[in-house]
Formats: structure tokens, C-alpha cells, sequence
């Protein structure tokens, strides 16, 4: 994990609903995010709620990861592309 990685786990991040009040817990829907093993991500990437980052993938640094990114895949980004498969010389 490179440094300032952001996680967003809701999908509209407001802090007031619709009638200009504060948000309370009933208010959000937390949408996670799976980071499988041996997975690599970049510094100052962000990766959107619903996404999951495959086993042995990596997220080039400054990337924006709106959709899953497969296993063993390179890709970077915004929106994050798949560039190419990991190769032994990523390892």
C-alpha cells in the first residue's frame, strides 16, 4: 500500500440529506471494498466503493480504480485501464 491511498466506501458522500440536515447512521450505505492477498497499490490512488482488487494485482500510483480490477493484472489511470498482465519482473 503506498502512501495516501483513499478508500471510498459510500457511493454519495454528503454530509446533509436532501433537506439540509445532518446525515445520521440511517442516512449512509458503507459499500466495501476487497483488497485480495499480494495485491499492490500505488501512492495517491483511489479506489471507488464495490471494487475489488484481485489477488497479485497492482493499481499504478495515482490511479482511480472505478471497477474491479482482475488478478495478476497491471493497471493505471483515471479511470484506472488494464495496461497488461503482472510478469515475473513486476514480482
Amino acid at each position: 500500500m503506498g502512501h495516501h491511498v483513499v478508500f471510498i466506501n459510500d457511493k454519495y458522500p454528503r454530509s446533509c440529506t436532501t433537506q439540509n440536515k445532518l446525515k445520521g447512521d440511517k442516512d449512509w450505505k458503507v459499500i466495501p471494498i476487497l483488497v485480495k492477498s499480494d495485491a499492490s497499490i500505488g501512492s495517491n490512488s483511489t479506489i471507488l466503493c464495490g471494487a475489488t482488487i484481485g489477488k497479485g494485482a497492482m493499481v499504478g500510483a495515482g490511479s482511480v480504480v472505478v471497477k474491479n480490477v482482475p488478478p495478476f493484472t497491471v493497471v493505471c489511470g483515471n479511470p484506472a485501464k488494464i495496461l497488461r498482465k503482472v510478469t515475473s519482473k513486476d514480482l
